[in-house]
């Protein structure tokens, strides 16, 4: 596999959409190096709370034992292979393989085997255990795991996509969320880098989605044609590492500021926060990436998670999430917005997905191999510390994230 060949400064090549070698290249080299977001806390508040989750193939399980404390394991029988745990989520008091009864506790030790005098004297359940994942940190109530011995830590991996995340996280009066409104899953028969491309472009909102920005300006009479076109002082930005920011704070667009139902609430965060830091979260309007695969919108209050099935076939998850301490009304509201807009059935979700279908489809066509991201690169502008900064429609985070992806899987070669 020659990098040079596939990732160039401005382009890419279609294969690396295609062939299944590149996509086990990804799931070995990126997910199972980088450190990749599993869950929330709040999603497993009790001991015994669970959910699966997965880092690229790998089947996990993140669960509370019994003296609170958090633990991502693999979720495979060490016996004879089989998942431990079918459900999605649940709180149980201990994981029974299906197939032959051994079962586990919620910190993974082996705590029984039926028979067990037929494994002789030398069996000790302590040997058999769920493996861990190696390393696993949480940042503000946000969990990562990471199935790499070694690298650096959470947030010496999280750079600068820190600050965005605070600025995010920051809304909630109580400097907390609550990740329990439920969960929108979509498919769709393409590749997973695509779904990634397209939540950090500024380009294609005033065409992809036209229709719905027309039924938003006769519903609401404003919509985002204005903050997504050339020159509108929005911003798109790229960090070191493949995390990356479409920062509409220069557009006035700040969905909480001037509100005055919301008085009351901000009077909560000038209190927390101070009245500088309160400003700078309440007129936050930011759209934030941590590669490999979680993304956020503080916009419509809620992260997704895309999930690589294949080479032509990715999942996502949608989760809302509520700041606690905020109005109800205020939460609600924002809820409400995602499953307007981002929900399989909404108004703009399934615009994307027809588009991603569409450039699957078109990768086929071998005479034209690559895929373009100039847009911008002749005034794009370097900041001290790796930061690129350029307008709204430029294709500055694309380029971003290509080049961390070169650079992990370079570590495999």
């Amino acid at each position: 596999m020659n990098l040079d060949e596939l990732v160039q400064e401005d382009r890419v090549h279609r294969s690396i959409y295609l062939d299944p070698a590149i996509f086990d290249a990804e799931m070995e080299r990126i997910f199972h190096r980088t450190w990749v977001f599993v869950g929330h806390e709040s999603e497993v508040p009790q001991p015994g709370d669970y959910r699966t989750v997965r880092i690229g193939r790998q089947p996990l399980i993140l669960s509370r034992h019994t003296d609170g404390s958090l633990h991502v394991l693999l979720n495979r029988c060490m016996h004879r292979g089989a998942l431990v745990c079918r459900a999605e989520r649940g709180n149980t008091t201990a994981f029974r393989c299906m197939y032959h009864g051994w079962v586990y506790d919620t910190q993974g030790r082996l705590i029984g085997v039926p028979f067990p005098g037929g494994y002789g004297p030398d069996f000790r359940l302590e040997d058999y255990g769920l493996r861990k994942v190696p390393r696993v940190a949480s940042y503000r109530g946000f969990v990562f795991a990471s199935l790499a011995p070694e690298g650096p830590d959470l947030l010496e991996y999280l750079g600068q996509a820190k600050d965005y995340l605070d600025l995010i996280l920051d809304a909630a009066p109580e400097g907390t969320i609550t990740v329990r409104s439920g969960v929108e899953k979509y498919h769709f028969p393409a590749n997973w880098k695509l779904q990634i491309e397209n939540l950090l472009d500024g380009y294609h909102p005033n065409f992809t989605h036209q229709i719905a920005f027309e039924i938003a300006e006769e519903r609401k009479g404003a919509s985002g044609r204005k903050a997504n076109s050339e020159g509108s002082g929005a911003l798109t930005r790229s960090f070191p590492g493949g995390h990356a920011v479409l920062d509409y704070r220069q557009t006035n667009r700040g969905y909480r500021a001037g509100d005055r139902r919301w008085a009351a609430y901000r009077e909560r965060l000038v209190q927390r926060l101070g009245e500088k830091r309160a400003e700078e979260v309440l007129t936050a309007d930011i759209q934030l990436f941590i590669f490999p695969n979680l993304f956020f919108q503080n916009a419509r209050q809620h992260y997704r998670v895309v999930i690589p099935r294949g080479p032509e076939l990715t999942e996502v998850q949608a989760f809302p999430y509520t700041l606690d301490g905020a109005p109800e009304e205020l939460n609600r509201q924002q809820v409400q917005s995602l499953s307007w807009w981002a929900s399989p059935a909404a108004f703009g979700q399934p615009d994307d997905l027809e588009a991603f279908v569409r450039v699957q489809e078109g990768l086929y066509g071998e005479a034209a191999p690559w895929v373009l991201f100039s847009r911008g690169l002749h005034r794009e502008k370097r900041l001290p510390g790796g930061e690129v900064v350029g307008d709204i429609t430029d294709e500055v985070p694309q380029r971003g994230i290509y080049r961390a992806w070169k650079e992990w899987m370079s570590r495999g070669e």
